[in-house]
C-alpha cells in the first residue's frame, strides 16, 4: 500500500456492511485514527484487525496533527475512521485533511456506506427536486430556522438526535405550512424503520420513544408568495422606519419569506 492518509467507510449499523477493500486498508494501516476506541474496538474485533487505534477529533487536531504528519512522511499508513458511516459526512477530519494536503501527503478516499445516500434512497422524493445535506441542524430555535429559510428550495437531508429531533420537526413546521418528513430510525439494523411526519400529524407524533442518530428527508413545498396576503405598504412603512435588516427579523415569520426575497422586496419596494 502507498503511504498515507485513508479515509475509510465503516457500516452505518449493520456490521457486515463494509467492503473488502476497507478491511484490507485496515489491516494494513499502522495506526487507525477514530472518534471513538471503544465503538471501533467492535468492528476491529469482528474481521480480526489488530491495528492499533488513536482517538481523533476536531479538538485533537492541534495536538495531533505533527504527529500524524511526521508518521506519513516517514512512508506510514494511517486511516481515519468516524463512529458510523463515511468520514468528514458531519464527522471530525476536515482540518486535518487540509492541512495534510498543504503539506503534499496523499488523501485517499476508500468509499462504502453513507447515511447520506441510504436517506436519498429511502425518502422518495428523488425525482421531485435536488437536495441539499444540511447535516445537524444549529441548536438554537432561530438558527434551526435561518438555516431551513437559506434552503428550502431543495429537498433537504437532516442529521438529528433524539435530544433534537422535535426541536428539528418544529422548526421545519415554523417556516412551512406544508411538509413531509420521513423519519429514518436504525438505518441497516434489524428495526429499521421509515416513519411517515408532516403538518397534519407532527404536533401528535409520540418523540419520546425514538433514540440514537436519525436521518430526516424533508420535503418542503415552497408556497408562492400570495400577493393578496402581503401588506406592502406596511412592509414599505416598517422598512422605512427600522431598515431592511431589522424589518426582516420583524417579519420573516409572518410572511414566510427568505432573507433573498425579502431584499429583493425591499428592492422593488424602494423602486417603487
Amino acid at each position: 500500500m502507498n503511504s498515507g492518509l485513508y479515509l475509510v467507510s465503516t457500516p452505518i449499523g449493520n456490521l457486515d456492511d463494509i467492503t473488502l477493500r476497507a478491511i484490507n486498508v485496515l489491516k494494513n494501516s499502522n495506526l487507525i485514527l477514530c472518534e471513538n476506541t471503544t465503538n471501533s474496538k467492535k468492528l476491529l474485533k469482528k474481521y480480526g484487525i489488530k491495528t492499533s487505534l488513536s482517538k481523533y477529533t476536531d479538538h485533537d487536531f492541534n495536538n495531533k496533527k505533527n504527529y500524524i504528519h511526521r508518521l506519513l512522511k516517514s512512508n506510514q499508513v494511517v486511516s481515519l475512521i468516524s463512529d458510523s458511516g463515511s468520514p468528514l459526512i458531519s464527522d471530525p477530519g476536515s482540518q486535518l485533511i487540509n492541512f495534510l494536503f498543504k503539506n503534499q501527503i496523499k488523501v485517499y478516499s476508500i468509499p462504502g456506506a453513507s447515511a447520506l445516500i441510504s436517506g436519498i434512497q429511502l425518502s422518495g422524493f428523488l425525482n421531485k427536486k435536488k437536495f441539499t445535506f444540511i447535516g445537524f441542524l444549529p441548536k438554537k430555535k432561530e438558527h434551526k430556522e435561518k438555516t431551513l429559510l437559506e434552503n428550502k428550495i431543495n429537498n433537504l437531508i437532516i442529521y438529528s438526535t433524539k435530544q433534537q429531533l422535535q426541536k428539528d420537526v418544529y422548526a421545519i413546521a415554523s417556516i412551512s405550512e406544508t411538509f413531509e418528513v420521513i423519519l429514518l430510525k436504525e438505518l441497516t439494523k434489524l428495526y429499521e424503520e421509515r416513519i411517515y411526519i408532516d403538518y397534519k400529524n407532527y404536533e401528535n407524533f409520540n418523540y419520546s420513544e425514538l433514540k440514537g442518530e436519525l436521518v430526516l428527508a424533508v420535503s418542503i413545498e415552497k408556497e408562492a408568495d400570495k400577493i393578496e396576503d402581503i401588506n406592502f405598504k406596511d412592509i414599505k412603512a416598517i422598512i422605512n422606519e427600522v431598515g431592511v435588516k431589522k424589518a426582516y427579523q420583524q417579519l420573516k415569520s409572518k410572511y414566510k419569506i427568505s432573507r433573498n426575497d425579502f431584499y429583493k422586496l425591499s428592492i422593488d419596494l424602494k423602486d417603487d
